[in-house]
């Protein structure tokens, strides 16, 4: 593949939002698509992968408008417990990192203290 249609099949993969089954098998594809028009003409511009396949947000606005409710709203229900355990993980972690740092802040003061640097000895 040329550049052009590599930049144009990195773009179609990056605007479609989930990684399901049949987002995978959609890409595949448009990539094989894409190759075998490249084989035709190797010389193809991104303007015109773009008349023949339409624009990248065009053909994923299709691809959604065709799918079946029910798998697109499971999608979003998965994406958005993935999304609420990420951000659990991520909570309890900067939370572990603050607990740990403090109790290492206050044990570096209490051995700072405990340390004898001046001793006064009286001589009668």
């Amino acid at each position: 593949m040329n550049k052009n249609c590599k930049k144009y099949y990195r773009d179609i993969k990056s605007v479609i939002p989930s990684g399901g089954q049949q987002e995978r098998r959609l890409i595949k594809d448009y990539k094989i698509r894409i190759t075998e028009l490249n084989e035709m003409k190797p010389d193809i511009t991104y303007d015109e992968l773009q008349q023949n396949f339409g624009t990248p947000i065009d053909i994923v606005t299709e691809y959604y408008e065709g799918a079946d409710t029910g798998y697109i709203m499971q999608k979003i229900h998965i994406t958005r417990i993935m999304r609420f355990c990420i951000y659990f993980i991520l909570i309890f972690t900067l939370a572990g990192f603050t607990i740990s740092a403090s109790i290492n802040i206050r044990l570096y003061q209490e051995i700072h203290q405990g340390i004898v640097t001046h001793e006064k000895t009286i001589i009668k």
